[in-house]
């Protein structure tokens, strides 16, 4: 398998897009929802505790990685193993026109590389995942005739089935894509899809704490020399929490750790971090957190915590900040057998 690597002028050329571009609306997609994640993690950790370990790990190794120019690689090749491809891809979606940008890749010639450079045909099979905010399969490029603009490249670099899938941050924004391509084909296992589709929201929530750039979380930015930001703007925006009569809570669930006092609960650093809409003005940040607790104490249920150390929900109108200017925070312990647990007011 060839080592990933990125290309560097097209990286450096988009990521700098995210601060001199003008603010857009943001690009969501659906697959990111709170309760579909919880699902995932709890389906795969019951049904396939070695497929979520091999998940575990390929996302462990992304964690205390500095730059995103060293990121992005191991990103393309944890992909490609997961789903056992020969080539691999990754694009970054360009804030000014939403075109796709190839900024990672491994095992393709220059031909591919120049074909692809940038995106914009929404029938590729990666065009159709960004436009769509969903995972895109091709088991054969040569039977689908909406390639047929391609069907040379695909020829010429050896590929026959491509699968794409959305890399997206905690609040379902759209940052890019990752795919990967193999010589024959045929189409992954549905576990195989599966896991790729968590892999894709774990990835790309790294990617997008790179491209933020130092923040409440002291992650550094991504590129050498070149750190960025995504649009300013966006988080005071997003202060305001309200859009059409409805409210937008962002909740995070802290732990204690040790002597650097709090980390976020979790097997992974965003499984209890994410964004709950309400309609109701009944519905406040108290609501907001009472729904994460329940959500907590199902997966209790299902396992047994690793420790009785109680656990902090903590609710922001509209974008997250530090627990210090919470609207709401909840103190919630699982009790030593497991199964019962109280939840404390502790703001």
């Amino acid at each position: 398998m060839n080592h990933p690597h990125n290309l560097v002028g097209p990286l450096e050329h988009v990521t700098a897009s995210y601060t001199s571009a003008p603010p857009r609306p943001a690009h969501k997609v659906t697959a990111t929802h709170t309760a579909d994640q919880l699902a995932a993690w709890v389906a795969f950790s019951l049904d396939e505790p070695s497929a979520l370990k091999t998940l575990q790990d390929a996302a462990e190794e992304l964690r205390d990685v500095p730059e995103l120019a060293a990121v992005l690689p191991r990103v393309a090749g944890a992909a490609m193993a997961l789903v056992d491809a020969e080539f691999g891809n990754i694009q970054f979606l360009d804030p000014r026109d939403d075109s796709l940008v190839l900024v990672t890749q491994s095992g393709f010639g220059h031909e591919f590389l120049d074909h692809f450079a940038v995106v914009r045909d929404h029938h590729s099979v990666c065009g159709r995942a960004a436009r769509q905010g969903t995972q895109a399969v091709t088991a054969d490029v040569r039977d689908d005739q909406a390639f047929t603009p391609h069907q040379e490249i695909f020829r010429i670099s050896g590929v026959r089935s491509v699968q794409s899938t959305p890399l997206v941050d905690h609040a379902g924004r759209l940052m890019g894509m990752i795919s990967t391509h193999t010589s024959q084909p045929g189409r992954p296992s549905d576990q195989d899809l599966r896991i790729m589709e968590l892999y894709g929201q774990l990835a790309g929530e790294v990617i997008a704490r790179h491209l933020v750039g130092p923040g409440a979380d002291d992650h550094p930015a991504g590129l050498p020399h070149n750190g960025t930001t995504l649009d300013q703007r966006l988080p005071l925006l997003g202060r305001t929490g309200s859009t059409n009569g409805s409210t937008q809570w962002v909740y995070r669930v802290d732990e204690s750790y040790g002597s650097a006092g709090c980390r976020t609960y979790g097997v992974h650093p965003d499984q209890w971090r994410g964004r709950i809409t309400t309609d109701s003005p009944d519905h406040d940040a108290e609501y907001a957190a009472t729904l994460v607790a329940r959500d907590l104490r199902a997966e209790w249920n299902i396992h047994r915590p690793g420790s009785a150390r109680p656990v902090h929900i903590h609710v922001w109108r509209g974008w997250e900040g530090t627990h210090r200017d919470a609207a709401f925070t909840l103190e919630i312990q699982p009790d030593l057998d497991g199964r019962r647990h109280r939840a404390v007011d502790s703001a």
